[in-house]
């Protein structure tokens, strides 16, 4: 992808793995929730079908997998959002280089995608996360 543009997005933070679970990194509580398709439980990146669908259906698309992922409240959503249902989430494996695949991480574990993630990204719910571009090497 020489050439490439790349964008550092920062997703809308909303939990972590769920601690205590012999699986490590395939269960999430989420503390909020503000409809995003694409959020942070940190150090994990979640999505939501729409980026799903549409990270799948990206030609080439190199540096990340897709793996279901189980999320539940935290006791602090329960009380602040009683009656909020959540969507599906797929956890996003990113094991890409930042800038030079679709999709890598920064040596402080920030996500860095290329312009086709990013506009994939945009098609979707995204009105928490920032965007701004990647200056790195």
């Amino acid at each position: 992808m020489s050439g490439a543009s790349f964008l550092l997005v920062e997703p809308e933070p909303s939990g972590v793995p769920r601690p205590g679970r012999r699986r490590e990194g395939s269960e999430y509580l989420l503390d909020t929730w503000l409809g995003d398709d694409l959020v942070r439980a940190h150090p994990a990146i979640l999505v939501t079908k729409c980026v799903r669908d549409a990270l799948e259906k990206l030609p080439d698309a190199t540096g990340f997998s897709l793996v279901r992922a189980r999320v539940k409240k935290s006791r602090f959503f329960r009380a602040h959002n009683r009656w909020r249902l959540l969507p599906a989430f797929w956890s996003v494996e990113v094991q890409g280089r930042a800038g030079r695949s679709d999709m890598g991480l920064t040596v402080e574990s920030g996500l860095v995608v290329s312009e086709r993630v990013a506009s994939v990204l945009l098609q979707c719910r995204v009105r928490q996360a920032t965007f701004r571009q990647y200056v790195g090497k």
